[in-house]
């Protein structure tokens, strides 16, 4: 009698183990793909990276290039990178309308995408984003040649090196013949 029941939860235990995939790799699977198989996320095209928007971190540009904010050097550093966030935040106030709007465009056409397949305007989009932003992109480059100078005559070479570096992480490349 014991040996039954031995054998009886044995088959059990074996059959709970078969059914509920703990030993099964094909199971396994088919439990992951349910659970990844998620709606996909809403297109949030990001304009301010696009065009080259940044607002700069004064402590943490003081500290990856190196300078100390204490110091005279130091506080002429925050001064200029106070004065370029401002005339940026206050830029990108004035154009919001087009960015806004620029964003609005590039994100009904992902959606539209991913609803039809359909990337026959694709090109129609691409040009007249690239119609509504070059002013702004234009403008963007005068003010991020004119910090460059400035910072260029302010820190010195290795620090300005520095400087050069961590701007290359925040999307923004300075011209290779002003380096």
């Amino acid at each position: 009698m014991k040996k039954l029941l031995l054998i009886i939860i044995l088959f059990c235990t074996v059959t709970a183990h078969a059914q509920y995939g703990y030993g099964n790799s094909q199971s396994n699977r088919q439990n992951q793909m349910m659970q990844t198989q998620q709606k996909a996320p809403e297109p949030d095209f990001n304009i301010e990276r696009y065009v080259g928007i940044v607002i700069y971190d004064i402590e943490k540009a003081a500290k990856k290039s190196s300078i100390k904010l204490s110091s005279k050097e130091g506080q002429e550093f925050s001064k200029v990178l106070t004065k370029y966030n401002k005339d940026i935040k206050d830029f990108t106030r004035i154009n919001t309308f087009v960015l806004r709007s620029t964003k609005d465009m590039v994100d009904n056409f992902q959606k539209e995408v991913i609803k039809t397949g359909d990337r026959s305007s694709q090109k129609k989009v691409m040009t007249t984003m690239a119609e509504n932003l070059k002013p702004i992109s234009e403008i963007l480059k005068k003010e991020d040649k004119q910090l460059h100078a400035t910072l260029k005559d302010l820190l010195s070479e290795k620090q300005y090196k520095k400087w050069i570096k961590y701007n290359r992480k925040m999307y923004k490349i300075f011209p290779k013949e002003e380096e």
